[in-house]
């Protein structure tokens, strides 16, 4: 399921790290849904999420550590893997969220004023070329438990395609798909460069653009709707289908 949720925000400006504000509302949205039923089995533990989001920003201008906009209207795009019913469980929690004040740092407020459920791409194929939406990139994160850091790796790197698929060999174990699904994913960059993102006091390196994957149809069709690489759920990841072969 992919929808699209329609903010007003009270004052047209953001902080610049503005990923935890998101993923605040997804959190309180979800504890209002069957009295909070829910609210574990998607933010507690480190169990792998079947969603992610990225917003998008009227005419944003970055001045500083903030982002100020020309109008008071912000977008949502949200998108779920249904195999757990994890959209209609997100589309029932919006939707009691809708006209209730969300409040921001500094005084500001976001409302939730209308959501459209969007038409999503039925993949059939095995090779799809696909772009990330606009506001969030992908995200290949290599994480060391002994120091407990953060190693990122973009498109500059030349071990990066190797880095990606071995990440992406775990998202499809982790939802479920066999070993040989897992092991049959070819990714091929097309155009695509490196960002640099604030998030949640960090900087974290991403990479955008066009690009074509390879594996069974049904896998494509779950990074298509839950997201694609590291840290999905916290607003990177999102794709677009241009085409299929």
């Amino acid at each position: 399921m992919r929808l699209e949720l329609n903010f007003e925000i009270e004052k047209p400006q953001l902080p610049k790290d503005n990923k935890s504000i998101w993923v605040s509302f997804l959190k309180k949205s979800l504890s209002g849904v069957g009295q909070g039923m829910f609210f574990d089995k998607y933010f507690l533990g480190t169990a792998q999420k079947d969603y992610t989001f990225t917003t998008i920003l009227s005419s944003p201008k970055f001045v500083g550590g903030e982002i100020f906009l020309d109008n008071n209207q912000i977008k949502m795009i949200f998108s779920a893997d249904d195999r757990n019913k994890t959209g209609l469980i997100f589309f029932q929690a919006f939707i009691a969220m809708k006209q209730k004040k969300f409040p921001l740092p500094n005084g500001n407020s976001i409302t939730l004023k209308k959501i459209n459920q969007l038409r999503e791409h039925l993949i059939t194929n095995s090779k799809v070329t696909f772009r990330t939406v606009v506001g969030g990139g992908i995200v290949v994160r290599d994480h060391n438990r002994e120091t407990n850091k953060d190693k990122f790796y973009t498109v500059a790197d030349s071990n990066f395609e190797e880095k990606l698929i071995e990440i992406l060999n775990i998202q499809a174990r982790e939802a479920g798909f066999s070993e040989s699904a897992a092991q049959n994913i070819k990714f091929t960059a097309m155009q695509c460069r490196k960002i640099l993102v604030k998030a949640f006091g960090i900087y974290v390196d991403t990479t955008i653009g066009i690009f074509t994957l390879e594996a069974n149809s049904d896998l494509l069709q779950y990074f298509y709707q839950a997201g694609l690489g590291s840290k999905h759920s916290q607003g990177y990841g999102l794709l677009d289908v241009i085409s299929q072969e």
